[in-house]
């Protein structure tokens, strides 16, 4: 189509301006892939998590937040417990198959720090079916089993590990596990074990499957009546939404970071081709003059907008790729975690993509309105 060729001579023929705005594009598209990839990541995890898990109803201390890692740094931390008592107590209520008092803790290992969680060995295949053990057998007292991405980033290898020493005491380890999600980078011990050690009298969670799974609100009613003070109780469903609900904000918030580049990048694009537009009035009258109607030219602009920033975008997705990994790298050291966040999603490209084409037409606007309203003779006695 001739308004397409037209429109690729133009680009090339303005070679400085035309890289300049590929610069501010590629910046743009680079940075919101970078950034969007950390809550992309997150939200991948907490999904295999939450697939990955058997639980129908969690009770959690009322100050405590939905997380399916634990807390992340300080982000939903608590010192609040629920106590020991009430376990027993659920288990006895009607349509209660099993509940299970969990404890989670962060280690500090040889390279980083990890989330431990505390349950009974005998509820660890009930409440993660999904879990599998790729050399060793179930977790007995004082031992613990590691997720195989935890024994990847502390030891470089995923077996003949022995020992996980923490503080001044060795816990012998009896397995290497995988499960997909978190549940990778978990290190497990037996609750008995931590309370123990501990001396604590209570736990940060209370999961609970119930017999008839199409009615966990029977359940949670009965929970309801008992005098367990500053408690809330959320179904698999509510967990998940209160976990995304976080992980929301948390999108949010990047991709306000990034509108700064992609506002940039719009301002650059519009400003070459306000520039481009002006520079040739003279040969867009002409065209006019020789029968070419309002809309090919208007198209030829749009294309040239277009096909300029789709170009930057493709670029933005390479820089975007590498610039994720490094961002990542410095949030997991900064928040100390053991598993790494970002991802990149075919979704989050082609996101990346239409952004870039988004930004193309929104730069093409005004240049589009100028030539839409050119008088052909005053245009042609431009020098």
């Amino acid at each position: 189509m001739l308004f397409l060729t037209l429109a690729y001579r133009n680009v090339r023929r303005n070679r400085e301006r035309s890289l300049l705005t590929l610069i501010g594009v590629l910046l743009a598209v680079g940075s919101f892939v970078a950034l969007v990839s950390l809550a992309e990541g997150l939200y991948k995890r907490v999904s295999l998590e939450m697939g990955g898990r058997d639980v129908d109803v969690y009770v959690l201390p009322a100050t405590a937040m939905a997380l399916p890692s634990g807390p992340i740094g300080t982000v939903g931390l608590t010192s609040d417990t629920i106590g020991l008592a009430w376990i027993d107590v659920i288990a006895k209520l009607k349509n209660v198959h099993r509940a299970e008092g969990v404890i989670r803790q962060t280690w500090t290992g040889r390279r980083t720090r990890f989330p431990v969680l505390a349950i009974d060995p005998d509820a660890v295949v009930n409440f993660f079916p999904s879990l599998s053990l790729r050399g060793g057998i179930m977790m007995q007292h004082g031992e613990v089993m590691l997720g195989i991405g935890l024994a990847r980033e502390e030891y470089n290898r995923t077996e003949q590990i022995d020992k996980l020493q923490y503080s001044q005491k060795e816990y012998p380890v009896s397995a290497i596990v995988s499960g997909g999600g978190f549940q990778d980078y978990f290190a497990y011990i037996p609750l008995e074990t931590v309370l123990e050690s501990t001396n604590a009298d209570g736990v940060d969670e209370i999961w609970i499957q119930v017999q008839d799974k199409n009615n966990p609100q029977q359940v949670i009613d009965q929970i309801l009546q008992q005098p367990i003070p500053n408690v809330r109780i959320l179904t698999r469903k509510q967990y998940l939404g209160a976990a995304n609900d976080f992980i929301s904000y948390a999108w949010l918030l990047q991709v306000a970071i990034a509108a700064i580049g992609i506002l940039i990048a719009i301002t650059a694009s519009m400003n070459t081709m306000l520039m481009s537009t002006y520079e040739r009035l003279r040969e867009f009258s002409t065209m006019r003059a020789i029968g070419a109607p309002r809309a090919t030219v208007a198209a030829m602009i749009v294309a040239e907008s277009v096909m300029l920033n789709l170009a930057g975008g493709l670029l933005g997705l390479l820089f975007g790729w590498v610039a994720s990994g490094v961002l990542d790298r410095a949030v997991v050291l900064l928040l100390q975690l053991p598993f790494p966040l970002a991802q990149i999603t075919p979704r989050l490209l082609f996101q990346a993509l239409a952004l870039s084409g988004v930004v193309g037409l929104v730069g093409a606007v005004i240049p589009c309105f100028l030539v839409w309203r050119l008088k052909i003779v005053d245009a042609l006695r431009l020098d």
